[in-house]
């Protein structure tokens, strides 16, 4: 790895360059000899960090609507090359395999916070599948690389080498595949050579617009395309199985709403070369502190940190004159008392409920009188012969249907079918108003098998469609994969186009299958059949290695097909929210004809959500309701913040003298330290 070597040891902030490393168990883990005691350092500020802000805007919280915050398994959207994957405490934890279990290769454990999704080569062409998760390859939730610039990130690493960060834009989507990347060796070089940092937990900061890494691991910058689908970190890239992986957060934020502190100094007896590096701890005892800046020189005598690249909680810092020059990297010679807290309010968390692609008006409730909530046989239509049985061990128990999947014979995976009760004579589907078709559903996961394993051998569906026949009128969406847990997938049918292919410039966003893949169905399309009289979901593809693991049996909860929220002009129409918040959120509500407010909105009309005490919201601090008068009293700050449900309610939008048309409803939550932003998944339709 003599490549990695070169520049490591100027890991300043000049061109830029900001890295983050840490030392576990407070200041003495440091490497190198013992802090000298000639130097002095000492700040001239310190109360300019006892001030309180919020947390500035995050990519996570505004745009995926959760922060990377671990506190749930997907929060770390994809996988590879870890076993033993658990969430415990808000931290996402796992151990190198060493193995990609779905290829057999060996290989360094990495993860994505945003997860690109994925693509099927077919004839040598990358065909992008179906993305009903939250996934980048969703253009409303790939990251706009001219906002988020600022990476940070805290994690625990058992053994040390080289680190990188990798990323993708491409569409249709594809894996990072080396062209933009940065990278380095985790530790810093000293006259005998490198020292890695020890075991641990560090914080890592990068200023993403800014050349990262060293030159010979660089590839391509961040800017390079206008939306990133896909953001890799890998922890130990030679680190081998058994490694152990935790992380406590993940953000990108953007540095053009990031509240700052100014860190001002004075330092005596420095040495030409010395640098300034700034430790932050989340309590004033210093343990577990991490450098979240490294190599400022001394004789710069300040520094304007950007509060934004910490997560909500309370913070104390120190500043280590580093001796550079004489003694080689990582020796400290003098340093602060930890002087603070900066405290940073947490952002609303804010969730529009309708209109959504579950809120409106659903099929099989409507035209049959008989959701498909899995309470009786009803809800599934079984199709006799010249049918084969596609499942085996069926049940249905507590609203709850469950079966296996059969593999038939010369199948190379199963076909397994749930056909959904309709109506096809007196009721089938009217298709150009029906178009939000979502499952609730689960599959067995084996402990031993990882992600990237279940996904390749089965794990994912589709939905098809038809009147006469799938091969003269039918239509098929492309395979979509599942995750683990009781997860809802969602997609909109009305994103199935007539005549797809693999050379289509569309057929990233096309969710039906490609003929070159499959020339069976007929690809009529969805709203371009105007009805369809059969609906079926293809819960699994699982292959004959799934089936072995026991990755074949799945659950379903319930099922909807619904349509677009709609009322007539001049009516009430109740716009459905849920709100995460710790203080008083001023909310304001707007209708628009897309979700970019850059290009106009109109105001819908606003309303207040008092503080929790005075709400009466019951929450896990505070049992009864009532208590202190203080309202911060109810939150837990890092690493957890209590989740407090005080939302859930719903604004009456007067539409009397709106134009008819199609609008997504906007909501701007605003509390005394944070904005955050969101827009409808779906429109609703004023008629």
């Amino acid at each position: 790895m003599n490549w990695l070597r070169c520049g490591l040891s100027l890991l300043t902030l000049l061109g830029g360059l900001t890295v983050m490393t840490g030392l576990p168990g407070g200041l003495a883990s440091s490497p190198g000899p013992d802090v000298a005691q000639e130097a002095t350092i000492r700040f001239v500020n310190p109360s300019n960090i006892q001030v309180t802000v919020g947390e500035g805007d995050d990519f996570a919280i505004q745009v995926l609507g959760k922060p990377w915050d671990m506190d749930q398994r997907r929060d770390i959207g994809y996988e590879i090359g870890f076993s033993n994957v658990t969430v415990s405490d808000s931290t996402w934890q796992g151990t190198f395999s060493g193995v990609d279990q779905a290829s057999g290769a060996s290989t360094a454990g990495y993860f994505f916070p945003l997860f690109q999704g994925f693509s099927t080569l077919v004839g040598g062409q990358q065909s992008q599948e179906l993305n009903w998760n939250i996934v980048g390859g969703r253009d409303q939730y790939a990251v706009d690389t001219s906002k988020y610039t600022l990476l940070s990130f805290r994690m625990y690493t058992s053994q040390r080498s080289q680190y990188y960060v990798q990323w993708t834009g491409a569409k249709p989507v594809t894996w990072p595949t080396g062209d933009h990347r940065f990278g380095g060796n985790d530790g810093c070089y000293s006259y005998t050579g490198l020292k890695l940092w020890p075991a641990g937990w560090h914080v890592y900061y990068f200023d993403l617009a800014q050349p990262n890494g060293e030159d010979a691991v660089r590839a391509g910058t961040w800017q390079d395309q206008s939306l990133v689908r896909g953001l890799r970190i890998d922890p130990s890239a030679s680190a081998p199985a058994g490694t152990q992986i935790k992380v406590d957060w993940v953000r990108l934020t953007d540095p053009s709403k990031s509240p700052t502190i100014n860190l001002e100094w004075t330092a005596q007896d420095t040495s030409p070369g010395d640098t300034v590096d700034i430790y932050v701890a989340d309590n004033q005892a210093g343990a577990d502190a991490s450098p979240v800046v490294r190599g400022i020189p001394v004789g710069n005598q300040s520094y304007t940190f950007k509060t934004s690249i910490l997560p909500a909680g309370e913070y104390y810092f120190s500043l280590h004159l580093m001796d550079v020059e004489s003694n080689g990297c990582g020796v400290t010679k003098a340093s602060t008392p930890w002087a603070g807290p900066l405290t940073i309010k947490p952002a609303p968390e804010l969730e529009i409920l309708s209109p959504s692609m579950l809120s409106g008006t659903d099929y099989a409730t409507t035209e049959l009188g008989n959701p498909w909530d899995m309470n009786d046989w009803e809800d599934i239509i079984t199709p006799g012969s010249p049918y084969p049985e596609t499942l085996t061990d069926k049940d249905l128990s507590d609203g709850i249907f469950s079966a296996t999947a059969l593999i038939l014979p010369g199948q190379p995976s199963s076909d397994s079918q749930i056909w959904l009760h309709t109506d096809p004579n007196y009721h089938p589907i009217a298709t150009t108003k029906y178009r939000y078709f979502s499952v609730h559903l689960k599959v067995d996961s084996p402990l031993d098998k990882d992600i990237n394993f279940l996904v390749k051998n089965g794990w994912g569906g589709r939905v098809v469609w038809w009147n006469t026949a799938i091969s003269s009128d039918g239509s098929e969406t492309k395979y979509g994969n599942h995750y683990e847990g009781w997860r809802t997938y969602t997609v909109d049918l009305a994103r199935a186009v007539p005549d797809p292919s693999v050379s289509d410039s569309y057929q990233a966003d096309n969710i039906l299958t490609p003929k070159e893949q499959n020339p069976f169905p007929a690809q009529i399309g969805w709203t371009q059949l105007g009805g369809a009289k059969y609906l079926r979901f293809d819960p699994l593809e699982t292959t004959p290695e799934g089936a072995a693991a026991n990755a074949h049996r799945f659950h379903i909860d319930w099922a909807k097909l619904t349509a677009p929220d709609e009322v007539n002009s001049g009516q009430p129409y109740p716009i459905r929210y849920a709100v995460t918040a710790a203080r008083s959120v001023s909310l304001a509500f707007f209708y628009d004809t897309d979700t970019d407010p850059s290009n106009g909105r109109s105001v819908i009309g606003t309303e207040t959500i008092q503080s929790l005490q005075a709400a009466n919201v019951v929450n896990s601090a505070n049992p009864s309701g009532a208590g202190p008068s203080d309202e911060d009293d109810y939150m837990i700050y890092l690493p957890v913040i209590t989740r407090v449900y005080c939302g859930g309610d719903f604004y009456v939008w007067d539409t009397t003298g709106v134009p008819v048309g199609t609008y997504y409803i906007c909501i701007e939550a605003e509390d005394a330290y944070n904005t955050v932003y969101r827009c409808s998944d779906a429109p609703m339709i004023l008629r």
